[in-house]
């Protein structure tokens, strides 16, 4: 076992404190910190606070009521009423204000407004305007349906057997599970390509000769298995902490964040199915970089692994129609395409225990079945220099 931890501490050391491993661990934060300076350039550009003037010729402005903060990250707008269209025309030449809106005598029977302006105004300072005329609107109505008509309708969708609803105020949620499989998906692949580039490195300039003297193969293989795994979660764990972090900021200008929950089932399917994966596809790439003879070979190979783990992004409109429909259920338990396909499941319904159950040991007994078999492949290829070792001679028992 201490020889097993030692090739571990070895490939993670030799890893994470590579160069590469520290680009590909910044690409995330990086993304997101891009996304974010985007968002707030486009709210800069949106978010301005000068004020809107108002000429009111129907009475329903005359002792306004003032309109309702706007939704963070926006600053509110003043709205300055002007006795004729003359003062206003002047104020807007002048840049007292980004534009002004004309009530005509029967605007409450026709309900239009006309908006005079140099530049187009943006649409949070039309919208704090309206929220301005429907307060005023209101003013007689019931305090509490007041505020309903506010704050806008909300359309929830329910589940025949009511397990599952979701609103139009909450599609993040409904996202969140697919982006987490998604970056369980490159965090795989990526911890996977490690592994296998190792392993076909090791071959070329024969460091193996002197490993295998101190070390079993298997004992070699499982280390490694074991060091790919712990890079794997070291670079999920701070992923985590990073898009924590931002969450806790962000939801103070972005409200779509202060509703993000996380379901129990996607917590369990991060452990029961999402760590063996990562086993198994580590496994997987271990066994391509034995049979190979040069890394850009095994770049090639890998393929055949990728093409099916994707196909549950292929059907994601089949899924979203019906989440439990047999195909998904199928795919659910299908060891390389059962990780992305839970993940789209779970944001959409509510998966039946017994499926996840199964799905679990299928993705165990296939880590071990690929442990095996990446131990084998690497005791017959491990001195074929130069040489590719045939998938038929795995099997044969020798």
């Amino acid at each position: 076992m201490i020889k097993i931890l030692r090739v571990a501490f070895q490939e993670y050391r030799r890893h994470v404190f590579n160069k590469r491993f520290l680009l590909g661990l910044l690409s995330v934060p990086l993304i997101v910190l891009v996304w974010v300076g985007l968002f707030f350039l486009i709210v800069s550009m949106e978010n301005n606070t000068t004020p809107l003037g108002y000429v009111d010729r129907s009475g329903l402005l005359a002792d306004p009521l003032p309109a309702p903060d706007p939704e963070p990250p926006f600053g509110p707008v003043p709205m300055m009423a002007f006795a004729d269209e003359a003062a206003a025309r002047s104020a807007l030449e002048a840049g007292e204000i980004q534009g002004y809106y004309v009530l005509p005598a029967d605007y409450l029977s026709t309900g239009k407004v006309g908006l005079v302006y140099r530049e187009p105004v943006k649409g949070p300072a039309r919208q704090q305007f309206y929220d301005f005329l429907t307060v005023n609107l209101l003013r007689e109505a019931d305090p509490a349906v007041a505020a309903r008509l506010l704050e806008g309708g909300e359309i929830t969708t329910v589940s025949a057997d009511g397990s599952r609803s979701a609103s139009t105020k909450d599609r993040f949620n409904v996202l969140l599970p697919m982006i987490a499989g998604l970056a369980f998906m490159i965090v795989m692949f990526t911890t996977g390509g490690y592994l296998m580039q190792a392993v076909v490195e090791e071959k070329e300039n024969r460091t193996m000769e002197v490993v295998i003297t101190s070390v079993s193969p298997d004992q070699f293989m499982a280390g490694k298995i074991i060091g790919d795994l712990a890079i794997g979660l070291t670079q999920i764990a701070l992923w985590g902490l990073f898009i924590v972090l931002t969450v806790l900021v962000g939801r103070n200008y972005a409200e779509f964040l202060r509703g993000i929950q996380v379901s129990s089932q996607a917590i369990l399917l991060l452990g029961v199915v999402m760590l063996p994966a990562i086993v198994m596809v580590a496994a997987l790439m271990a066994a391509i970089g034995a049979t190979v003879t040069e890394a850009r070979e095994g770049q090639q190979v890998t393929g055949i692994i990728a093409m099916p783990v994707w196909i549950p992004y292929m059907l994601m409109a089949l899924f979203i129609e019906n989440p439990n429909s047999p195909i998904a259920v199928v795919l659910s338990l299908f060891p390389l395409t059962a990780p992305l396909t839970l993940f789209i499941r779970v944001g959409l319904t509510i998966i039946p225990a017994w499926q996840i159950a199964v799905s679990a040991i299928v993705q165990v007994a296939a880590a071990i079945a690929a442990i095996w078999l990446a131990g084998r492949i690497f005791r017959l290829g491990m001195l074929r220099y130069g040489q590719r070792l045939k998938w038929r001679e795995i099997f044969v028992k020798n």
